[in-house]
């Protein structure tokens, strides 16, 4: 099985907000490509505290993706399963 390498890591945080309750919720993210593979692109992100008032998020969460627009994609998805909305 061959090993690809990492070609960009970021770090990166990701925030939104429960409308229902107005709390605001981010996650601290590691954003990895590869140079290969079925699924290269990887996020692991990690809750920050404090929990918002009306749910409870994951504490960790990973998130694996063929293209950083896929990727945003399950952001968005997961993100929205707790009602999480982003604001511009």
């Amino acid at each position: 099985m061959p090993q690809y390498n990492v070609v960009f890591e970021s770090k990166e945080i990701i925030s939104g907000v429960v409308p229902r309750a107005d709390d605001w919720v981010q996650y601290s993210c590691l954003l990895k490509i590869k140079d290969g593979g079925k699924l290269p692109v990887s996020l692991e992100m990690t809750f920050i505290p404090p929990h918002p008032f009306s749910v409870n998020m994951p504490l960790t969460h990973s998130i694996k993706a063929n293209s950083i627009s896929g990727l945003y994609f399950s952001v968005t998805k997961f993100l929205g399963k707790y009602g999480v909305e982003f604001r511009g």
